[in-house]
C-alpha cells in the first residue's frame, strides 16, 4: 500500500504496541481537517465522501488502521482506532462514519483464515470492506460453499469499498439455519443508491446487491462463532488483535464518531457564543451570562465523560487481547452499555450547546445544524442505542433469568 505525508514524501505506517494511542496516525487525522471540513457540504449533497477526502485518507493509512502490519496496515489497537474516527469525525461526521465502518470491515475480515485474508490484500494491500452483519438473505448450500442472493441495506462506505462482507442465513445439514457472513469479492456485488437520511447523509449507507454469487467455505464464518471469540484465522498466537472481542471491538466505534461530533459542537458553539449577545436580558454578550457558562460546563463536561468511557472500553478490549484472552461476557455487555451511555451523554451536550448558542445554529445553512442532525442519525443505530444495552448489562449484572436479547 502506498501511504504518503501530506507532503506527497512517501512514508511508512508507524507501528503501535500495548495499549497507548498512536500519537503520530492521530495526529494525521487531525492534520486533515480542513480539507475533510472543505468537502461536506459537497459529499452531503452527493450522498457519499468525496473521492478527494477518501484518498486523502488512504493516503494516510487512516483506511487500513486495522490491517495486518504483514499486508502494510497499521494493525493498530482500539485506542488508536477510536481517537482516529473521533478526529475525522470532529471535521465532518459523515467522513468519520465512513472511515469507523471501512475500518471495522477490514478488521472483521482479520478474524477470517489467512487464505481469505491473502484473497483480499496480498494483490491489492489498500483493498477494503465493507460490511452488513443483518443476515438480509438467505444462501443454498451446494458443494464447496454456498449460493447467495440477496439486498443488503445500510452498507456504510459501499462506495469505496473493493469487498463486502455480508450476513445471510446458511442451511445446516440438519435442516436449521445459521446466521453467517460471507466475504464478496470485487465484481459479485453492485450498489443501488437507497440513503436518502437527514442526518449522515454522506456515509452512502446505500444497498449491497449480490445474485446467485458462489462464496466458497474458507469465505464464511458463522456469527455466533465469531460472537464467542472462535475465529477462523490461524495467527491468534502472532497478531494480538486477532484475539480482540468481536461485538466489543465494532461497538465501541460508534462512540468514537459520537464524541468527535461533540467536539466539534462545544468548539463551534463556544466560539458563537463568544461573539453574540442574549437579546431581551442585560447581557450584551453571552459569555458573560452565568446560564451560558453553566451550559458550556455541563456539556464539556458530558463530552469528556463520554470520552473517559470509550477509553476505559477500549483498555479493556486491548489489554484482553494482549494477553490472548477473550474478553468475558460481562465486560463485552458493559462496553455497549458504555456505547449507549456515550450516545446519550453526547446527545444532551450539543442539546445544551445549540440551545445556548441561539436559535441561528438550526438554520439549515448552520454547520451545528448538520452535527445535530448527524448525532441524532448516528445515535439510533441498533449497536448504540442504549435500551437494548441497558437491558443486557442489567440482567447480566442481576443474574436475571433466561436468555439475551441480543448477543454480546
Amino acid at each position: 500500500m502506498s501511504v504518503t505525508t501530506l507532503t506527497g514524501e512517501p512514508a511508512s505506517l508507524p507501528e503501535t504496541t500495548g495499549t497507548e494511542p498512536n500519537r503520530d496516525l492521530i495526529a494525521r487525522a487531525g492534520a486533515l481537517r480542513p480539507l475533510i471540513g472543505e468537502h461536506a457540504d459537497k459529499g452531503n449533497r452527493e450522498g457519499r465522501v468525496v473521492p478527494e477526502v477518501i484518498d486523502a485518507m488512504a493516503g494516510q493509512g487512516l483506511l487500513s488502521l486495522t490491517v495486518p502490519r504483514r499486508y502494510g496496515g497499521a494493525e493498530t489497537n482500539s485506542r488508536t482506532t477510536v481517537d482516529v474516527l473521533a478526529e475525522l469525525a470532529r471535521a465532518d461526521g459523515s467522513t468519520g462514519w465512513s472511515a469507523m465502518l471501512l475500518n471495522v470491515g477490514n478488521w472483521f475480515a482479520t478474524t477470517w483464515s489467512v487464505r481469505a485474508q491473502d484473497e483480499i490484500w496480498a494483490a491489492d494491500p489498500a483493498a477494503r470492506c465493507c460490511v452488513v452483519l443483518a443476515p438480509s438473505a438467505k444462501g443454498r448450500r451446494v458443494d464447496g460453499g454456498y449460493v447467495v442472493t440477496g439486498r443488503w441495506p445500510y452498507a456504510s462506505g459501499s462506495y469505496a469499498a473493493s469487498h463486502a462482507m455480508m450476513g445471510f442465513l446458511a442451511p445446516q445439514a440438519d435442516g436449521g439455519m445459521r446466521h453467517a457472513l460471507g466475504i464478496l469479492h470485487p465484481g459479485e456485488w453492485t450498489v443501488e443508491r437507497s440513503w436518502f437520511p437527514i442526518g449522515m447523509r454522506a456515509t452512502g449507507s446505500d444497498t449491497v446487491v449480490a445474485e446467485e454469487v458462489f462464496v466458497p467455505d474458507h469465505r464464511v464464518q458463522y456469527f455466533h462463532d465469531m460472537v464467542a471469540g472462535d475465529y477462523a484465522t490461524e495467527l491468534r498466537h502472532a497478531e494480538p488483535r486477532a484475539n480482540a472481542a468481536f461485538l466489543p471491538t465494532g461497538t465501541i466505534i460508534f462512540g468514537a464518531v459520537q464524541i468527535g461530533l461533540g467536539r466539534a459542537a462545544l468548539e463551534q458553539s463556544v466560539a458563537r457564543m463568544k461573539a453574540k449577545g442574549v437579546p431581551g436580558t442585560a447581557y450584551t454578550e453571552s459569555r458573560n451570562s452565568p446560564v451560558h457558562q453553566v451550559s458550556v460546563a455541563q456539556a464539556a463536561s458530558k463530552i469528556d465523560a463520554a470520552e473517559l468511557l470509550a477509553h476505559r472500553s477500549c483498555r479493556d478490549i486491548d489489554e484482553a487481547a494482549l494477553r490472548g484472552e477473550y474478553l468475558d461476557q460481562l465486560t463485552r455487555a458493559r462496553v455497549r452499555n458504555d456505547t449507549g451511555h456515550i450516545v446519550t451523554l453526547v446527545q444532551e451536550a450539543v442539546d445544551l450547546l445549540l440551545k445556548a448558542a441561539g436559535s441561528s445554529s438550526f438554520m439549515e445553512a448552520s454547520p451545528l445544524a448538520r452535527i445535530f442532525q448527524d448525532v441524532g442519525t448516528g445515535g439510533s443505530h441498533v449497536h448504540a442505542t442504549p435500551g437494548i444495552a441497558n437491558d443486557v448489562y442489567g440482567k447480566l449484572l442481576l443474574g436475571a433469568e433466561g436468555s439475551l436479547p441480543v448477543e454480546v
